[in-house]
């Protein structure tokens, strides 16, 4: 399939899955963009690739199972987090969670091109059809993120790794922290309703884009990015003392 049809059939698909997974206002206008944006133009070689999201838009996961990855795609939530730890205590390859994991563990987030987006589709049809595997994958994945984050740099969960914020919060933890070497920020995040960031004075550095590289992402209450490491600890102080997690 061409891929302008596996665009079009993820955009339209969009929609549905933010329903599905109840994503926050904020976050609706942005459902094509969050879903089937992440699939890489021809010759494009920076694409975020698949992911658990396009796994339930293009239907690789079965209709009963994607409610936890459409939610997670969209927003972490304390019920959903809740369930990931409750599942994980005997994962069952048919789980919700065990789908979830399995679909993750193919996402590389970015350095996608068209090459490499096929082989990801082709490695989880592949799992898709093969609960033993799947459920190998899963427990690969879940290993791996509980590993990517160190309370040791800040005394706050912290990692440099794609899923380190995940991890975090699997682990018991109310957020999380990720400095991204691709973008050269910090990013906060919690499943929680609130950072307690809605007062914090933010910089007004933009990036080559003309781009904020601080505050909210999408006016979010729960998911934030620092332009440098100066402003990130100043957010951690705040989070921590909101969050109690001193």
């Amino acid at each position: 399939m061409p891929l302008e049809d596996i665009r079009s059939l993820a955009a339209a698909e969009s929609e549905r899955l933010a329903k599905l997974g109840e994503w926050p206002e904020y976050k609706l206008p942005h459902a094509v963009e969050s879903v089937a944006g992440r699939i890489p133009q021809v010759g494009e070689t920076n694409a975020q690739g698949f992911d658990a999201g396009l796994a339930c838009a293009l239907d690789i996961i079965p209709r009963e199972k994607q409610r936890l990855a459409a939610v997670l795609h969209g927003n972490y939530t304390a019920e959903a987090v809740e369930q990931v730890r409750q599942e994980l205590k005997n994962l069952d390859a048919d789980s919700e969670t065990a789908w979830w994991l399995a679909a993750s563990d193919l996402c590389t987030e970015g350095s996608t091109d068209e090459k490499k987006f096929r082989d990801q589709l082709e490695a989880f049809e592949d799992l898709a059809a093969d609960p033993k595997s799947r459920l190998v994958t899963a427990k690969h994945e879940y290993e791996k993120i509980k590993g990517l984050f160190s309370t040791d740099q800040y005394g706050f969960p912290f990692g440099t790794e794609d899923g380190c914020i995940q991890g975090a919060y699997i682990a018991g933890y109310p957020a999380g922290a990720h400095y991204s070497k691709e973008y050269d920020l910090y990013f906060v995040g919690t499943y929680l309703p609130s950072l307690g960031l809605e007062n914090f004075s933010w910089s007004e550095e933009k990036d080559e884009s003309g781009r904020s590289k601080s505050g909210p992402m999408h006016g979010s209450k729960q998911f934030v990015k620092c332009a440098n490491e100066a402003e990130f600890k100043k957010v951690l102080a705040i989070v921590k003392a909101h969050l109690k997690m001193e």
